[in-house]
Protein backbone atom coordinates (compact mmCIF):
# COMPACT_ATOMS: atom_id res chain seq x y z
CA UNK A 1 0.00 0.00 0.00
CA UNK A 2 2.69 2.07 0.82
CA UNK A 3 4.15 1.65 -2.96
CA UNK A 4 0.52 2.85 -3.89
CA UNK A 5 0.76 6.38 -1.61
CA UNK A 6 4.25 6.78 -3.75
CA UNK A 7 2.80 6.16 -6.62
CA UNK A 8 0.30 9.04 -5.99
CA UNK A 9 2.26 11.46 -4.82
CA UNK A 10 4.45 10.46 -8.02
CA UNK A 11 1.87 12.47 -10.40
CA UNK A 12 2.11 15.56 -11.75
CA UNK A 13 -0.12 18.07 -10.24
CA UNK A 14 -1.63 18.52 -13.36
CA UNK A 15 -3.43 15.00 -13.65
CA UNK A 16 -4.35 15.85 -10.50
CA UNK A 17 -6.08 18.61 -11.29
CA UNK A 18 -7.72 16.95 -14.15
CA UNK A 19 -9.21 14.29 -12.02
CA UNK A 20 -10.39 16.17 -9.33
CA UNK A 21 -12.18 18.81 -12.21
CA UNK A 22 -15.36 17.43 -12.98
CA UNK A 23 -15.51 16.33 -16.58
CA UNK A 24 -17.18 18.92 -18.93
CA UNK A 25 -20.52 17.92 -20.29
CA UNK A 26 -19.61 17.11 -24.11
CA UNK A 27 -22.98 17.80 -25.25
CA UNK A 28 -23.43 21.24 -23.95
CA UNK A 29 -20.07 21.89 -25.74
CA UNK A 30 -20.95 20.70 -29.21
CA UNK A 31 -24.38 22.56 -28.65
CA UNK A 32 -22.12 25.90 -27.33
CA UNK A 33 -19.90 24.85 -30.90
CA UNK A 34 -23.43 24.87 -33.24
CA UNK A 35 -24.72 27.79 -31.78
CA UNK A 36 -21.36 29.98 -32.74
CA UNK A 37 -21.08 28.56 -36.02
CA UNK A 38 -24.88 29.14 -37.00
CA UNK A 39 -24.26 32.72 -36.09
CA UNK A 40 -21.25 33.11 -38.01
CA UNK A 41 -23.13 31.52 -40.88
CA UNK A 42 -26.15 33.81 -40.60
CA UNK A 43 -23.55 36.46 -40.43
CA UNK A 44 -21.61 35.76 -43.42
CA UNK A 45 -25.27 35.08 -45.15
CA UNK A 46 -26.62 38.63 -44.19
CA UNK A 47 -23.26 40.07 -45.67
CA UNK A 48 -23.87 38.50 -48.79
CA UNK A 49 -27.33 39.56 -49.57
CA UNK A 50 -25.61 42.98 -48.63
CA UNK A 51 -22.97 42.85 -51.03
CA UNK A 52 -25.62 41.40 -53.12
CA UNK A 53 -27.50 44.64 -53.59
CA UNK A 54 -24.40 46.64 -53.56
CA UNK A 55 -23.45 44.92 -56.56
CA UNK A 56 -26.93 45.14 -58.12
CA UNK A 57 -27.44 48.97 -57.03
CA UNK A 58 -23.65 50.13 -58.65
CA UNK A 59 -24.48 48.28 -61.87
CA UNK A 60 -27.56 49.79 -62.34
CA UNK A 61 -26.25 53.76 -61.24
CA UNK A 62 -23.39 52.73 -64.04
CA UNK A 63 -25.61 51.89 -66.51
CA UNK A 64 -27.70 54.89 -65.93
CA UNK A 65 -24.71 57.18 -65.91
CA UNK A 66 -23.98 55.38 -68.94
CA UNK A 67 -27.24 56.16 -70.75
CA UNK A 68 -27.22 59.43 -69.56
CA UNK A 69 -23.92 60.28 -71.44
CA UNK A 70 -25.10 58.91 -74.78
CA UNK A 71 -28.04 61.05 -73.81
CA UNK A 72 -26.48 64.01 -74.05
CA UNK A 73 -23.96 63.11 -76.74
CA UNK A 74 -27.30 62.87 -78.75
CA UNK A 75 -29.03 66.03 -77.71
CA UNK A 76 -26.67 68.08 -80.72
CA UNK A 77 -28.68 65.53 -83.27
CA UNK A 78 -31.54 66.36 -81.85
CA UNK A 79 -31.64 69.67 -82.30
CA UNK A 80 -30.17 69.68 -85.78
CA UNK A 81 -33.12 67.78 -86.15
CA UNK A 82 -35.27 70.30 -85.38
CA UNK A 83 -33.27 73.00 -87.52
CA UNK A 84 -33.77 70.51 -90.50
CA UNK A 85 -37.42 70.33 -89.52
CA UNK A 86 -37.83 74.16 -89.43
CA UNK A 87 -35.85 74.77 -92.40
CA UNK A 88 -38.19 72.18 -94.50
CA UNK A 89 -41.18 74.07 -93.38
CA UNK A 90 -40.07 77.60 -94.70
CA UNK A 91 -38.08 76.55 -97.63
CA UNK A 92 -41.44 74.25 -98.80
CA UNK A 93 -39.14 70.92 -99.25
CA UNK A 94 -40.50 68.01 -101.09
CA UNK A 95 -43.08 66.58 -99.25
CA UNK A 96 -41.39 63.10 -99.10
CA UNK A 97 -38.12 64.04 -97.92
CA UNK A 98 -39.86 66.24 -94.83
CA UNK A 99 -42.25 63.29 -94.11
CA UNK A 100 -38.74 61.23 -93.91
CA UNK A 101 -37.30 63.86 -91.72
CA UNK A 102 -40.10 64.03 -89.90
CA UNK A 103 -40.41 60.32 -89.07
CA UNK A 104 -36.52 59.58 -87.87
CA UNK A 105 -36.93 62.61 -85.76
CA UNK A 106 -39.84 60.86 -84.57
CA UNK A 107 -37.99 57.48 -84.12
CA UNK A 108 -35.16 59.17 -82.20
CA UNK A 109 -36.93 61.21 -80.12
CA UNK A 110 -39.08 57.52 -78.98
CA UNK A 111 -35.54 56.09 -78.30
CA UNK A 112 -34.48 58.82 -75.83
CA UNK A 113 -37.94 59.02 -74.15
CA UNK A 114 -37.49 55.33 -73.64
CA UNK A 115 -34.06 55.57 -72.19
CA UNK A 116 -35.49 58.36 -69.66
CA UNK A 117 -35.36 61.74 -71.83
CA UNK A 118 -37.99 64.05 -71.20
CA UNK A 119 -38.46 67.47 -72.63
CA UNK A 120 -38.27 70.53 -70.22
CA UNK A 121 -41.75 72.54 -70.19
CA UNK A 122 -41.05 76.01 -71.64
CA UNK A 123 -44.20 77.44 -71.38
CA UNK A 124 -45.58 79.29 -68.31
CA UNK A 125 -43.55 80.66 -65.21
CA UNK A 126 -39.47 80.82 -65.55
CA UNK A 127 -37.70 78.07 -63.56
CA UNK A 128 -34.10 78.42 -62.43
CA UNK A 129 -33.71 74.82 -62.05
CA UNK A 130 -34.64 74.18 -65.47
CA UNK A 131 -34.82 77.80 -67.59
CA UNK A 132 -31.77 80.09 -68.42
CA UNK A 133 -32.57 83.36 -69.38
CA UNK A 134 -31.11 84.53 -71.81
CA UNK A 135 -32.81 87.98 -72.41
CA UNK A 136 -35.33 90.21 -70.92
CA UNK A 137 -38.01 91.97 -72.11
CA UNK A 138 -39.61 94.88 -70.69
CA UNK A 139 -43.59 94.24 -70.73
CA UNK A 140 -46.22 96.32 -68.97
CA UNK A 141 -49.24 93.92 -69.89
CA UNK A 142 -47.41 90.77 -68.55
CA UNK A 143 -45.95 89.77 -65.21
CA UNK A 144 -42.29 89.27 -64.21
CA UNK A 145 -40.42 85.35 -65.36
CA UNK A 146 -42.98 84.94 -68.05
CA UNK A 147 -41.87 83.19 -70.66
CA UNK A 148 -42.05 84.92 -73.96
CA UNK A 149 -39.65 82.91 -75.82
CA UNK A 150 -37.70 79.63 -76.50
CA UNK A 151 -34.25 79.87 -78.46
CA UNK A 152 -33.00 76.10 -76.93
CA UNK A 153 -35.28 73.32 -75.74
CA UNK A 154 -33.92 72.06 -72.49
CA UNK A 155 -33.98 68.21 -71.43
CA UNK A 156 -34.21 65.87 -68.20
CA UNK A 157 -33.04 62.98 -67.87
CA UNK A 158 -35.48 61.38 -65.16
CA UNK A 159 -35.49 63.81 -62.51
CA UNK A 160 -32.20 65.23 -63.62
CA UNK A 161 -31.95 68.10 -66.03
CA UNK A 162 -29.20 67.83 -67.97
CA UNK A 163 -29.43 70.91 -70.00
CA UNK A 164 -31.74 73.84 -69.53
CA UNK A 165 -34.05 75.62 -71.56
CA UNK A 166 -32.42 78.88 -73.20
CA UNK A 167 -35.46 81.52 -72.85
CA UNK A 168 -36.72 84.71 -73.31
CA UNK A 169 -38.40 85.89 -69.41
CA UNK A 170 -40.72 89.10 -69.69
CA UNK A 171 -39.36 92.02 -67.18
CA UNK A 172 -42.85 93.83 -65.35
CA UNK A 173 -42.80 97.46 -66.43
CA UNK A 174 -44.66 98.92 -63.53
CA UNK A 175 -44.57 103.11 -62.52
CA UNK A 176 -44.21 102.07 -58.57
CA UNK A 177 -40.73 101.04 -58.63
CA UNK A 178 -39.38 104.99 -59.52
CA UNK A 179 -41.64 105.81 -56.57
CA UNK A 180 -39.99 103.31 -54.13
CA UNK A 181 -36.68 104.41 -55.11
CA UNK A 182 -37.08 107.77 -54.79
CA UNK A 183 -38.60 106.84 -51.28
CA UNK A 184 -35.68 104.91 -50.50
CA UNK A 185 -33.48 108.25 -51.24
CA UNK A 186 -35.27 110.36 -49.42
CA UNK A 187 -35.00 107.87 -46.04
CA UNK A 188 -31.46 107.83 -46.91
CA UNK A 189 -31.07 111.61 -46.39
CA UNK A 190 -32.60 111.93 -43.18
CA UNK A 191 -30.77 109.77 -41.91
CA UNK A 192 -27.78 111.91 -43.16
CA UNK A 193 -26.31 108.83 -45.62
Amino acid sequence: MADEDAGELDMPDNEQETKEAPPSDPIAERDRRIDELTDDLKRLQAEFENYKKRVLREGAEKAKAGAESVVRDLLALMDTFDKALEDAEKNEYPEPLRKGLESIHKQLVQTLQRQGLREVRADGQFDPFEHEAIMREDRDDMDDGRILEVYQKGYAFGPKVIRAAKVKVSKSVKTGTEDTHDTQESQSEERGE
